[in-house]
């Protein structure tokens, strides 16, 4: 679940805690090599590029904070002020309701019950929030233009030996979050079938696919239409590719808007960009139900409130779970952020304008 229709609030307070490392590299060759089977269990990683690659994912800030989601299905929550009044039932700062997710500073225990500090000077009881770390998905960068189309696997399955037909009790079982090649399509009925291995087949269900993109006719100069940079976002298939030009530089699976929130379709450019934000509900729109997102990551609006950014409530990239916006794991969500236009300031926000113009985005 995302917010796309959101107050923007630039929090430069927050921005410190956002210092990033390169993760490390593979190129879509070494993931997938032709016709065989892709490693279990294994995202397609990002093109090593920097000295700083060979740090552990734990080593990066991001992977230390903590999230959680806050238990308002048995009515508000309470905050306090101090821990002591959050165990004694002490009168609260303010209440938590609706859809809330928010960081965790700090964890202790009075008198046998625990407490988590969520802000300074803000306390709640432990017992309502659920913790959970940000997905660790991550998209794939080009060096190099792939051979043919690629999808990576939403659900597990063995394939078949043709398409409609029987399991292939040979083939390996495929996991989620794996990445296959395409090499070929038939239509059974009104389901599409991809072969992504000899007597290898299975449906289009179960893939997001990336086939490549020629620009959107509104990119009519000729030097941006070779060199430029413009990002398509797929919504059937829940994917994500950048372009320079007609080069292909990264892809990645997205979550998009669910049927009540569809994303809005046609060609933008991005318009202003901040690093870390809250989103919720700032206009009361009863269609969006309440709901408050704390420090969301890597924001991108490119029409009115909506927006790429990074998601780290949930894991369900490849499939519809937003309120409009285009989530995308807060790696993908980093890596765009640093590659597009307009280019943030040290306070990580950015305004486009006539000289500083923002990265085209085709939503289709």
């Amino acid at each position: 679940m995302n917010a796309e229709r959101a107050r923007t609030v630039v929090r430069g307070d927050m921005l410190v805690a956002w210092l990033f490392k390169t993760l490390p590299a593979l190129t879509l060759a070494a993931c997938v090599a032709l016709g065989a089977t892709p490693p279990v269990a294994q995202a397609a990683p990002l093109a090593q590029t920097s000295s700083s690659a060979g740090a552990s994912q734990e080593d990066d800030p991001l992977f230390n904070k903590v999230y959680a989601h806050v238990n308002t299905a048995g009515g508000a929550v309470p905050v306090f002020r101090t821990p002591e009044e959050a165990v004694h039932n002490g009168s609260p700062v303010r209440e938590l309701k609706g859809y809330e997710w928010i960081t965790v500073l700090n964890t202790v225990e009075i008198d046998g019950v625990r407490v988590s500090q969520i802000n300074p000077d803000e306390w709640i009881l432990a017992d309502k929030l659920t913790l959970t770390r940000p997905s660790r998905f991550q998209g794939q960068r080009f060096d190099q233009m792939p051979d043919r189309p690629f999808a990576w696997v939403l659900s597990e399955f063995q394939p078949t030996l043709e398409p409609g037909g029987n399991t292939n009790a040979a083939a390996p079982v495929y996991r989620r979050y794996q990445v296959v090649q395409i090499y070929e399509k038939a239509v059974v009925g009104s389901t599409i079938w991809y072969r992504i291995g000899e007597q290898q087949w299975t449906r289009q269900q179960r893939l997001g696919l990336v086939t490549l993109r020629q620009p959107p006719f509104q990119i009519r100069s000729l030097r941006e239409r070779v060199h430029g940079k413009w990002i398509f976002v797929n919504l059937y298939e829940q994917t994500l590719a950048a372009y320079e030009g007609e080069r292909l530089v990264f892809a990645s699976l997205v979550s998009s808007g669910l049927p009540k929130w569809e994303t809005v379709k046609g060609v933008f450019r991005i318009q202003y960009k901040n690093r870390l934000q809250p989103m919720y509900n700032a206009a009361g729109d009863p269609d969006l139900g309440e709901y408050y997102l704390e420090e969301v990551p890597f924001n991108m609006f490119f029409h009115g409130d909506y927006a790429l950014h990074g998601a780290y409530w949930h894991d369900g990239f490849g499939s519809k779970k937003s309120r409009g916006c285009v989530n995308l794991s807060i790696r993908d969500a980093r890596w765009l952020f640093d590659w597009s236009d307009p280019k943030p300031s040290q306070w990580g926000y950015a305004q486009a304008g006539p000289d500083n113009p923002g990265t085209w985005v085709w939503v289709w």
